[in-house]
């Protein structure tokens, strides 16, 4: 029902196409015999009358047939894929490890002690005594003067040169580049592999052990037997003390001197220029065309008229009635008016401004920091020090050396072979079957556009600013310190040796051995089984569901609107408007009898 206004508008308009043509052809009296326009429906020839409007005994209407269409639809589907995956299964194994298990033992040792006493003993040692002197020294006591000088100054200089330089300038080319693309397959393999299935073997093992014994020896030792002396000792000391001294020095005032110099300034300069531009100064413009006029083609039986051809009857088209119908109109030109765009292209020179880059000489000015040597005096705080002698009392730790004998336990040891039996792990190979999928490569050759980049050199020149240092000779009054030999005296202390006897107790040890019981743990090797369990993982098939789309057609019934055999034709019983008016039958034997439309 979607097409109905369609079809009722239609209608309408081929109403009004009737009733021109029979408001044009009602100066005739109506239709003859031979099927022209009548008003009062359909004539003996079976022509519609052109103002007929009722739809009884007519076949032309609007039918609807219905169609079976295939759709595209897209179906999700489930799909068993093998996929293999590692499964870990748990296993156990029996090994032996040997265990230390603890016990106590009791031994006996010799341990030596020292036993002090005290002896006292006569010792004659040198004894330092101060005595003054008078000693002559030389000192160098330095000497100011002003000497003239002659040092030379390095001036900057600005020249301006002509440097050659490269530039490489780039060409692309287009180069086909054959490269090779890795494509991937996959296949099913078979591989073979082997597993180390671990077990414990128990075995003899032979072993050395070192059994310690323990020998009594004799051995001369040499003892440091320390005593203590208190000493009267001389020393001297720097006492310090302070004194205030002119001292002259050299100072470095800065001072600013202004100086001038030319650098080279970049300056961007407009220049104009001209481009040429092309611009359409065109217009709309109205001519005159001979165009087919809307109704389109006319064509009818004897006498037919229609408002593109004529305003009156049976003239504009033919001029008598063929009782066959074999006249008809030809195609109806009208005139209108279009409105064209008729193009003007008109040239035209447009100036526009660059930028170019000039070099420039500028003069400046900038400020050079400098100094001048100044000689200034200051008081100075000197740090001096003199000599004072003291007498102290001084502990005096000594050592005499004196030979003893004792009796030394020694530890010695002897092997002995011993044997054991020990667990050994060892492992036996098996081998596995595994199938897998291997992913492989085939290579294939394919070829790509690429954009070759090659230099071409070119030398150009450029300006360049270049400093040169000119050396220049100038004279400046420097500070010059000699050193001048003065002898002066001094009293200095000596200290002169003298030989003196004293008494002092010095504390002695003997040597006594004891038997002292001591405890050892001794650890015993003991084996002992145990039971471990590993993770071995082992390849599984299984089957896994995957989601896959696939598009398939499904078919569909749907309603269109089909033709009744009236064509484009407008008649009067409600038939579309077309491109064409019929307004009779055709005459003679070009239609059935009753008010059928055969057009």
């Amino acid at each position: 029902m979607k097409f109905r206004p369609f079809f009722v508008l239609m209608g309408l308009a081929a109403m009004c196409v009737a009733s021109t043509v029979q408001a044009q052809c009602g100066s005739c009296g109506g239709c003859s015999d031979c099927g022209t326009v009548v008003d009062s429906g359909c004539s003996t020839c079976g022509g519609g009358g052109a103002s007929y409007t009722g739809d009884a005994g007519c076949g032309c209407g609007v039918s609807y047939t219905t169609r079976t269409v295939m759709v595209p639809q897209t179906v999700t589907e489930t799909q068993m894929v093998n996929v293999t995956t590692m499964q870990q299964e748990t296993r156990q194994r029996t090994y032996t490890v040997m265990k230390c298990v603890p016990r106590q033992e009791t031994r006996t040792r010799t341990v030596t002690k020292s036993v002090p006493r005290q002896v006292t003993k006569t010792q004659t040692y040198t004894e330092m005594v101060a005595s003054q002197q008078t000693q002559d020294y030389t000192v160098q006591v330095p000497v100011t003067t002003q000497v003239a000088q002659n040092y030379t100054v390095n001036v900057p200089k600005m020249e301006t040169i002509e440097v050659p330089y490269t530039v490489q300038v780039p060409v692309y080319t287009d180069v086909e580049v054959p490269y090779t693309v890795q494509v991937p397959y996959t296949e099913t393999a078979t591989r073979t592999y082997m597993v180390s299935v671990p077990y414990t073997e128990t075995v003899d093992q032979s072993y050395t052990v070192c059994v310690p014994y323990t020998e009594n020896i004799e051995q001369s030792y040499t003892v440091q037997v320390p005593y203590t002396e208190q000493v009267s000792q001389n020393y001297t000391v720097q006492v310090p003390y302070t004194e205030t001294m002119e001292q002259s020095y050299t100072v470095c005032v800065p001072y600013q001197e202004t100086m001038t110099a030319t650098r080279t300034v970049c300056q961007r300069v407009p220049v104009t220029q001209y481009r040429t531009v092309s611009k359409d100064m065109g217009s709309y413009q109205c001519q005159t065309v001979q165009v087919p006029a809307s109704g389109g083609v006319v064509s009818g039986g004897c006498g037919g008229c229609s408002t593109g051809c004529d305003t009156g009857c049976n003239t504009g088209c033919n001029t008598g009635c063929d009782p066959c119908g074999t006249s008809s109109c030809g195609t109806c030109m009208t005139t209108v008016q279009r409105r064209v765009w008729v193009p003007n292209v008109v040239t035209e020179q447009v100036p526009y401004t660059t930028y170019t880059t000039q070099q420039v000489q500028q003069p400046y000015t900038y400020t050079v920091t400098k100094t001048r040597q100044e000689t200034r005096t200051r008081p100075v705080t000197v740090t001096k020090y003199r000599t004072e002698t003291k007498t102290r009392m001084v502990s005096v730790q000594r050592c005499r050396t004196e030979t003893k004998t004792r009796s030394v336990p020694v530890t010695r040891t002897r092997q002995e072979t011993r044997t054991r039996q020990v667990a050994v792990q060892k492992c036996r190979q098996e081998q596995r079957t595994q199938d897998y999928q291997v992913t492989k490569y085939r290579t294939e050759q394919r070829t790509r556009t690429e954009k070759k980049c090659s230099y071409t050199t070119e030398t150009r020149t450029r300006t360049q600013q270049v400093c040169k240092m000119v050396a220049e000779t100038r004279t400046r009054m420097v500070p010059q310190t000699t050193m001048t030999t003065e002898t002066r005296q001094r009293t200095v202390t000596v200290m002169v040796p003298t030989q003196k006897t004293r008494e002092y107790t010095v504390t002695e040890y003997d040597q006594v051995q004891e038997e002292v019981p001591y405890t050892v743990t001794v650890m015993d090797q003991v084996p002992e089984t145990k039971t471990q369990n590993y993770t071995v993982c082992v390849p599984v098939q299984t089957q896994k569901a995957v989601q896959v789309n696939r598009t398939v057609m499904v078919p569909q019934t749907v309603t269109v609107p089909v033709s009744n055999g009236c064509g484009g034709a407008v008649s009067a019983c409600g038939g579309s408007a077309g491109a064409s008016v019929s307004t009779g039958c055709g005459g003679c034997g070009s239609t059935s009898s009753g008010c059928g439309c055969g057009c």
